[in-house]
């Protein structure tokens, strides 16, 4: 029927098709005969009955092929037509598989031809040569494995669109099992392994295989498995007896060895051929596979059902499919590389399942439904779960977890365990075999209740699939409990043979379990032979057993016995074991063919017949498995990536293994092996090298394209490891290959390398170690060479002597035969003469030790490195740098920088730890060598010593290549850190390795120098701004002079041409590269700032030769006589372009150390001042003037700007002076600062001042200055701001010198009668201080600058400036700088202005100065508030409290501001000189004065009982400021002198009320403060105490003759002063009382006007009312006698803790 099918016109295109089918299907079928067994190895024919007899598509084999298959011949008599029968077979079948081969391997499969062949030729593809490849490519005969090997990889290539399914099954029902097999021959898995290198080598077929099965969550990871795979027989290593073997076992063994070392290099090349496809795929992307559908990707979903909708590679067939499933279709979907990073993520999710569930199963089944694999609720799906992961999950924990009892998770487990059994299918299975069939998923528990509960559920299962075998499912269960404990009886190995159960036992053990009937006889019977024979075991526990087997029999390949047995000695023996492991592999065989024909059925049960219509063949091929193309995917490498991902580990593992023990040839072969053996494994270690060494290199390649850094360090540290080198270990070929493979990854590939380049450049040093080694050793040979040869010529002379003296001794015996004999001397004298010449001498060759190994080896790996790396390997690495990328050449150099800074180092050893130890062998052993140390000429160490700079040389010519072949931004980040690098090793403290680095600067300098740059850039000093660095911080007097010398050079060079005219003569004659003059642009500032910091150098030498290029630049400028735009001359390009620069490279001289050129310098300031002055040259910078042709109104308003702007542009060019000197004033040394103070001044007066003139011109000046034309160097604006910025901070220099002054200065009048004066500072000190020596010249100069303005300018602006000066001095900290500014306030207001110049307003101000010098600093209002208030009440408790902390601040204050006591008692002068003045100083400022002076006095008589409460009993004889007891007595002094004058004077003016007032203000506080010390003193008598009351009686008594002097009709007015007197009559001085009473008596006795007693007892009244008011206070506190403890409660609540300090 078939047949019929077949011939019908319709089923096929054409008869043609139709033949070529029929052919094909007839070659198939001839190549599927079965071969007749001769049971005879190692021949041609072979039993192949593998297989069923029924083929795929349903039909069966023929009569013939079944008789063919039953022949048995007698392996001892065969006859001659059975063999003629089987080599016509075997011929017929290979001749089949030929022709098979030829067409597939020379038909052009492109285009359509597949579209275009008719479902039929597909047809015969899976259901013909399929089952014929099946059947032939695991045959025992060696051409038959091998043509059907090859016909696999045409047909994976031009058929595995079609083939998805059978390809999946053959590589892992077949070729794995092949591979992973211990019975399959070595030559049959060779073949496997070179099947999966042909196929790996196209690029196209591996990727789809990825893309059809990594990336398909319903198939396997084939690629994964296919890579994992011959990484695992690439690694393969069968045990080698490392004793000899005789005989025919040794002969064996060596077979063995070469088989297997054959293997793993056909595994690794395979290894290889992926990464290279790998690697192709991302460089020749597009060359076979251009995609132009536009798509993105093609999208599938998860179940990878909608992947391609035709099987064709045939762009017309996905066209209309492709606009179905455009990206945006439908957002569900995924592309193929996030289907596999879901599948990928899944593995990982199961693994951790799989773990979490064999430590506890609940937790991984949780963890499982957590993930989304299962529902944790549903017993089926756990049950599922279970079956499904029954090989990966621990097979004892799910025994356990199926045995739970029931009251376990609420009887869960048990539906678990119901659902598991009824999964399976036991129907129309013996008992025994469903029994094992249900025991393969787990192991049966040890408790005996979950046994029964788990046999309980299989015997009813297996009763109601087989009803006839047992009657109830008791019988079953009872029965198969027995089975359980029958397998264990006899297979225990703890049972004696003895005691193990029969057969009779077995039976009579289960009569009676049917109901009270017998089970039949036959049935136990069969079932105890088959446990006895197979017994119910796990695969898991069978393997293992083979295992523990293998290792205690220590037996070649498992089987073979000791090596000692006299078995191995024939050849009978291995025979045996070869037809043992043939029989083996004819069962696996069998059950490979079974295996792989069952699941190609079960997945291909819709397969088509050939017969039927072309439309029912489409409509069936829709519901086929699909195969995904590259071109239908859309992507371009992205699939690359996760394929490296899965490659690269086990590919690397597989290349280690093979590298490390050179595949097999290292250890113990050496002693076994004979010679033959020796040299095919070197010829195979050297192919083994070759191919790791290719694979890796294409694995680092390909990891540098994948972005993968992991994987490229890996390979790149293994590579780096495998060279040997720096390990000390002699190098062989393989370790000189890696290091030419290493290099060659530099030159070719350097922009992948990444931060791997850190282990080329650590090679290349070793690489130049090995290379000076070499050197040494050839120079060492020479100069041995000529020592032999001077040996040989000395030698050649001896002996032409001691021939001469014997002729001469021989005749002379004749001659002396008469006379004696020879003298015993002479003979003596002549031998010592030999014996001394034939001593070594000075010329003789130095022989080093033989006996150092490491030196040996040493020499013997620099031999060969120098022959096997050549110096033009070395050169174009680096030479090719200039051809990286941006970012591969940052990385680049950036690991250049880092692998010398290590070399340089010393690799991170400090002085005297182990890493300076360095061994031979290692890097810097050429420090070490002896031929290198043999020197004569005594620069051994200094020579030998040195650290290593090759990297460092190697980065100045990478830097070279570079600079001109790069942008100039490129090239700045490259630059960034060769600087660093080179700035470090400029500071190295081994001074030739600096001066190197600074040399290096000088080349690069230069070249980059020859770039013009444009006005707008600052390219060039970017790069040379690292010099500063190098000569701020470099500590070798030689690297600097070499750096100045370096930049005097750049000068010259590139400066412009009048700045090098004068210059030249001193370095060169002649300016070499004139076209580059002028091209320093921006790099002048670094340059004058390397310049300028040579003036802070301690040396010297340095520092003036640095001043003497700078003097020479400034020299050569201002002589440069050129014309500008106008008819100014311009000065040369250094100062018309960089003056600010220039300016800040003088001024560092100024400040640097030197005196002498420090005073030079500023000679040169003052030369630049005169530059700037002079209005013959051009502005620096140079601007446009404002055009006088404006002639509109917004042309003139914009030419005054431009005027204003070019004004604010010159001062910006003079404050760099200015503000220099200013700074240089503060100098520590005086000379400097009366040098810099007298400049500045004069440049101030000669340049800011215009010169005096008349009164008419200075009116019209003056007139003029206030419009839009300005003077050109200055007006009272600018003098503002040099007061403000320049000359006011050169009093922050007198802040930091007072302590070197002398002491303030105090009155003369003055009384100390608590303190004592201190001791005077050393007088050195004080000649020298700031204040001493600059504080009045700078005075002087300011206030002289002030009246200057004022005449010129005829303004007074700058005195409000002075008076800021003068102020800053009166708040300072320092009591020197405020008393000298006191004593200067009062020479400019008494002697200076004279009163035209002072106003009202400049009183104003110098009174408030005055008054504000009066205070007492800390002293806040909250003290005072404190001091003159009652006892706190309990609502004040929070005052109280802060009134305690400021008291204690002020305290503490104290000891640190002491100094400012000093202030007080001058002010008082001060203010006493003012009040005596004859200047017309106003009542009101005289009266402002006096209040503020006796405010002060009342507070610091506060001040002093504060200081007083808290210093020790013992304080006599305190050196130090003024007390400020001692300040208030002098303040009352002076306030009683003006008293008396306003007594005199003052009473009668206008403000006779105001001073009324103030007297009787200074009247009561007198008083009040004389009772109180009279209480005092009464109370507690001191020294000092009665000293202070003796002075406050005396001021009393003064008060008293003041107001008793003044006449009656006078004091009448003072209506005060009786109740005030009567108040304080109570004194205790009868002197004070008579005198008071006496005053109280005259104004009781003068006569009134009318109304007087009215108006008496009005002003009683007033006045009682009023000292009541102001009085209570303090005469509480009187009537208490306690004046301390009031003290104490007023002002300071009880402290825990004296303040001394802040």
């Amino acid at each position: 029927q078939q047949q019929e099918n077949l011939d019908e016109a319709e089923s096929f295109p054409s008869l043609n098709h139709r033949d070529a089918f029929l052919v094909l299907r007839t070659m198939c079928k001839l190549s599927m005969r079965t071969l007749p067994d001769t049971n005879t190895p190692n021949t041609t024919g072979g039993l192949q009955s593998s297989g069923s007899n029924t083929m795929w598509d349903g039909g069966t084999k023929d009569a013939q092929t079944r008789d063919e298959g039953q022949v048995s011949l007698s392996p001892r008599e065969p006859s001659m037509a059975t063999t003629q029968a089987m080599n016509s077979a075997l011929e017929s079948k290979i001749l089949a598989l030929e022709l098979l081969l030829y067409v597939l391997q020379n038909t052009d499969m492109s285009g359509g031809f597949l579209l275009h062949s008719g479902p039929q030729f597909q047809y015969a593809i899976r259901n013909y040569l399929c089952v014929s490849l099946l059947k032939n490519c695991t045959s025992n005969n060696k051409a038959v494995v091998n043509l059907s090997l090859r016909l696999f990889v045409p047909l994976i290539h031009n058929f595995r669109f079609h083939l998805k399914t059978e390809i999946e099954a053959f590589v892992t029902n077949v070729f794995f099992v092949i591979l992973d097999s211990k019975n399959s021959t070595m030559e049959h898995k060779i073949r496997v392994a070179i099947l999966f290198e042909e196929i790996c080598s196209d690029p196209t077929t591996l990727a789809e295989i990825f893309l059809n099965y990594d990336c398909d969550l319903s198939a396997v990871d084939l690629f994964h498995r296919i890579v994992n795979t011959l990484s695992r027989v690439a690694k393969t290593d069968e045990p080698v007896k490392s004793h000899f073997v005789a005989g025919a076992g040794a002969t064996r063994m060596e077979k063995m060895r070469k088989e297997q070392r054959e293997l793993r290099l056909y595994a690794m090349r395979a290894l290889k051929q992926v990464l290279a496809s790998l690697h192709h795929s991302f460089v020749d992307f597009g060359s076979n596979n251009n995609n132009t559908n536009g798509n993105a990707c093609i999208e599938m979903d998860e179940s990878f059902e909608v992947n391609s909708t035709h099987s064709s590679p045939t762009r017309a067939a996905v066209a209309p499919t492709e606009s179905k499933t455009s990206p945006s279709s439908e957002s569900g979907k995924k592309t193929l590389v996030q289907i596999y990073d879901s599948k990928k993520k899944r593995r990982q999710e199961e693994a951790e399942a799989v773990l979490r569930f064999n430590r506890k199963p609940s937790a991984g089944i949780a963890y499982a439904a957590k993930c989304g694999h299962l529902d944790a609720d549903s017993p089926v799906e756990v049950a599922k779960y279970l079956l499904k992961n029954k090989d990966v999950l621990e097979k004892t924990q799910i025994g356990e977890y199926l045995g739970r009892e029931a009251e376990y998770q609420n009887g869960f487990s048990l539906r678990v365990l119901h659902a598991y059994v009824n999964m399976l299918d036991f129907k129309d299975l013996l008992f025994d075999d469903a029994i094992r069939y249900y025991l393969s998923g787990f192991r049966l528990p040890g408790e005996a209740q979950k046994i029964d509960r788990i046999m309980e559920k299989f015997a009813e299962r297996y009763t109601i699939q087989n009803p006839t075998v047992f009657p109830t499912a008791d019988a079953a269960f009872i029965l198969a409990f027995s089975v359980i404990m029958l397998n264990t009886d006899l297979h225990n190995p703890a049972i004696k043979e003895e005691r193990r159960m029969t057969k009779e036992g077995f039976i009579r053990n289960n009569r009676g379990i049917c109901d009270g009937q017998d089970l039949p006889e036959e049935l136990l019977t069969s079932l105890f032979d088959r446990i006895q024979s197979d017994p119910i075991s796990l695969k898991e526990d069978d393997e293992a057993r083979e295992r523990v087997g293998e290792k205690k029999g220590g037996s070649v390949a498992g089987t073979l016995p000791s090596a000692l047995s006299p078995a191995v000695l024939f050849s009978s023996h291995y025979d045996e074991i070869d037809r043992a492991r043939e029989t083996n592999f004819q069962k696996e065989r069998d059950q490979i063919v079974r295996t792989t024909e069952t699941l190609l059925k079960r997945k291909r049960h819709h397969s088509i017949d050939p017969g039927k219509s072309h439309r029912h063949y489409h409509g069936k091929l829709r519901s086929s498995v699909k195969f995904v193309q590259t071109v239908d995917t859309g992507l371009r490498d992205e699939y690359v990536v996760p394929m490296f991902d899965v490659t690269w580990a086990p590919a690397l593992a597989a290349f280690s293994t093979a590298m490390e023990s050179a595949n097999g040839t290292m250890g113990s072969l050496i002693n076994i092996a004979t010679d033959e053996e020796l040299a095919l494994a070197a010829e195979n270690a050297a192919e083994t090298t070759e191919v790791c060494l290719s694979g890796i290199r294409l694995a680092v390649c390909t990891a540098g394209l994948c972005g993968n850094d992991t994987a490229r360090d890996a390979f790149m540290l293994a590579l780096v490891s495998f060279s040997q080198l720096g390990t000390g270990a002699l190098l062989e070929h393989r370790h000189v290959r890696c290091v030419q493979s290493l290099l060659t990854l530099g030159r070719d590939d350097g922009e992948l390398l990444g931060n791997t380049w850190e282990h080329v450049f650590r090679a290349l040093s070793e690489i130049n170690r090995f290379h000076q080694v070499f050197h040494s050793m050839a120079r060492v040979d020479r100069a041995a060479a000529a020592a032999e040869d001077r040996r040989k010529r000395r030698l050649e002379a001896q002996a032409r002597r001691r021939e001469e003296r014997e002729r001469r001794r021989l005749a002379a015996q004749s001659q002396d035969d008469s006379t004696g004999g020879l003298s015993a001397d002479d003979s003596i004298e002549s031998e010592a003469s030999d014996t001394d010449s034939e001593e070594f001498t000075d010329d003789e060759p130095y022989f080093y030790d033989k006996s150092m190994d490491k030196q040996e080896v040493d020499e013997a790996n620099a031999r060969v490195i120098y022959e096997a790396i050549p110096e033009s390997l070395i050169d174009a690495i680096y030479q090719r740098s200039s051809s990286l990328s941006g970012p591969a050449i940052n990385e680049f150099i950036f690991q250049l920088c880092r692998v010398s800074r290590m070399e340089i180092s010393g690799y991170g050893g400090h002085v005297g730890s182990d890493a300076n130890a360095v061994d031979l062998t290692q890097v810097h052993y050429r420090q070490q060598h002896t031929l290198l140390g043999s020197s004569s000429h005594g620069r051994t160490d200094q020579l030998h010593n040195q650290p290593d700079i090759y990297n460092l040389q190697k980065l100045v010519e990478v830097t070279h290549y570079n600079m001109d072949s790069r942008p100039r931004l490129v090239f700045t980040e490259i630059w960034a850190p060769v600087a660093a690098h080179l700035t470090s090793t400029a500071l190295h403290e081994n001074a030739a390795v600096a001066m190197y680095a600074v040399d290096s600067f000088r080349q690069l300098s230069f070249q980059y120098l020859q770039r013009e740059e444009l006005g707008v850039f600052e390219f060039q000093s970017r790069f040379l701004k690292p010099l500063e660095t190098v000569m701020s911080r470099s500590s070798h007097v030689t690297t600097k002079e070499l750096l100045l010398n370096c930049v005097e050079r750049i000068i010259l060079m590139f400066g412009t041409a009048e700045d090098g005219a004068e210059g030249a003569a001193s370095v060169s004659p002649t300016r070499t590269n004139a076209r580059h003059v002028g091209t320093l642009r921006s790099g002048w500032r670094p340059v004058l700032s390397v310049i300028g910091l040579a003036g802070h150098d301690e040396d010297k030498g340095v520092a003036t030769s640095g001043f003497k290029i700078l003097t020479n630049q400034i020299r050569q400028c201002l002589s440069t006589d050129k014309k500008g735009d106008g008819e100014k001359t311009q000065a040369g390009l250094l100062i018309s372009e960089r003056f600010v620069d220039l300016v800040d490279s003088l001024m560092m001289y100024v400040t640097g150390p030197h005196e002498d050129i420090s005073t030079a310098a500023i000679d040169q300031l003052v030369v630049l001042s005169s530059f700037l002055a002079d209005e013959k040259y051009e502005l620096p910078v140079i601007k446009r003037r404002p055009s006088a042709m404006a002639s509109s109104p917004s042309e003139i308003s914009e030419a005054r700007f431009d005027s204003n702007d070019e004004n604010n542009q010159e001062l910006e060019l003079w404050w760099p002076i200015l503000l220099g000197l200013s700074r240089s004033v503060g100098d520590k040394r005086s000379a400097v600062r009366r040098k810099s103070l007298g400049a500045l001044f004069d440049i101030i007066n000669g340049h800011f001042l215009p010169q005096q003139k008349g009164e008419e011109e200075a009116t019209k000046d003056a007139i003029e200055s206030s419009g839009s034309c300005n003077p050109r160097h200055g007006d009272m604006q600018t003098l503002q701001l040099i007061f403000r910025g320049v000359l006011t901070p050169i009093l922050d220099n007198a802040e930091s010198d007072t302590d070197l002054s002398s002491n303030p200065p105090i009155p003369p009048d003055f009384t100390r009668f608590i303190t004592k004066a201190p001791l005077p500072p050393s007088l050195d000190a004080v000649q020298t201080s700031w204040l001493e020596t600059t504080f009045d010249p700078f005075m002087d100069g300011c206030i002289a600058v002030c009246m200057n303005s004022i005449e010129i300018f005829k303004d007074d602006m700058l005195i409000e400036e002075v008076f800021a000066l003068l102020n800053s001095c009166l708040l300072s900290d320092s009591g020197v700088l405020a008393v000298r500014g006191l004593r200067r306030l009062q020479g400019l207001i008494t002697n200076v202005l004279n009163e035209e110049t002072i106003t009202d307003d400049t009183y104003a101000t110098t009174c408030h100065m005055l008054r504000r010098c009066l205070l007492v600093r800390g002293l806040n209002a909250t003290v005072l508030k404190s001091g003159s208030s009652s006892s706190p009440t309990a609502g004040e408790k929070t005052g109280r409290q802060m009134a305690s902390e400021a008291v204690t601040e002020f305290i503490s204050e104290e000891s640190f501001f002491g100094d400012r006591r000093y202030i007080g008692s001058n002010a008082i002068e001060v203010i006493e000189t003012l009040l005596s003045s004859e200047r017309a100083l106003d009542l009101r400022w005289r009266l402002f004065l006096v209040k503020g002076l006796g405010r002060a006095v009342k507070e610091w008589e506060l001040a002093g009982d504060l200081l007083d409460s808290q210093a020790p009993s013992n304080c006599e004889d305190i050196r130090g400021p003024p007390h400020y007891h001692e300040n208030a007595l002098f303040g009352r002094q002076a306030i009683i002198k003006y008293m008396h004058k306003m007594t005199e004077s003052d009473l009668y003016a206008n403000r006779a009320h105001e001073v009324q007032g103030l007297l009787e203000e200074q009247t009561q506080s007198l008083l009040v403060a004389f009772i109180q010390t009279e209480k005092l003193v009464q109370r507690k008598s001191t020294a000092n105490g009665v000293t202070r009351l003796m002075m406050l009686s005396d001021l009393v008594k003064d008060l008293i003759n003041i107001y008793g002097s003044v006449d009656d009709e006078y004091l009448i007015q003072m209506d005060w002063l009786g109740a005030l007197l009567d108040s304080y009559v109570q004194s205790l001085d009868p002197s004070i009382q008579d005198a008071v009473q006496l005053i109280i008596d005259r104004l009781l006795n003068v006569g009134e006007p009318e109304g007087g007693d009215v108006v008496e007892s009005a002003n009683d009244d007033h006045h009682k009312a009023e000292n009541d008011v102001l009085l209570a206070p303090i005469e509480k506190k009187v009537a208490d006698n306690d004046h301390q403890k009031a003290a104490n409660e007023i002002l300071l609540p009880p402290v825990e803790k004296k303040v001394a300090d802040v």
